[in-house]
């Protein structure tokens, strides 16, 4: 058996995580597989919108770490867990970054899912809930 590349958040761009689409990996939570097979026909501009996407919630979840709260559950991204270690829910904080001014609900959060789910940020690990 073939043991194969894990996927460690190197695609920085859109048009990397594009041009790797094809490519079989071992993906966090997916097993070995390649972007293609997980997503189906994804555009350029669908990848390019996600990854806009991405960065404004990348930016929020670190912001959103000054003042968090794992107790209070008052966090507009939908954040459970640990400072360190926090699960972001899907719907609160696609609805909370304005998600759907980027694109089509599903394909932006399963683009952002299965390349950031685990990713360490500044200020914890990102996972994603439904």
């Amino acid at each position: 058996m073939i043991k194969l590349t894990n996927y460690e958040y190197q695609w920085k761009t859109a048009e990397d995580a594009y041009e790797n689409r094809k490519k079989k990996m071992h993906f966090k939570h997916w097993g070995d597989t390649s972007l293609e097979k997980i997503m189906g026909e994804i555009t350029l501009e669908e990848f390019q919108n996600a990854h806009k996407l991405w960065l404004k919630l990348k930016e929020a979840f670190n912001e959103e770490a000054k003042a968090y709260e794992p107790e209070a559950y008052d966090s507009k991204l939908g954040s459970v867990g640990e400072l360190q270690r926090r699960e972001v829910l899907r719907s609160s904080w696609y609805d909370e970054l304005n998600g759907e001014k980027y694109g089509d609900y599903g394909t932006m959060t399963l683009i952002i899912e299965v390349l950031h789910h685990g990713e360490k940020l500044e200020t914890g690990t990102i996972l994603f809930g439904s």
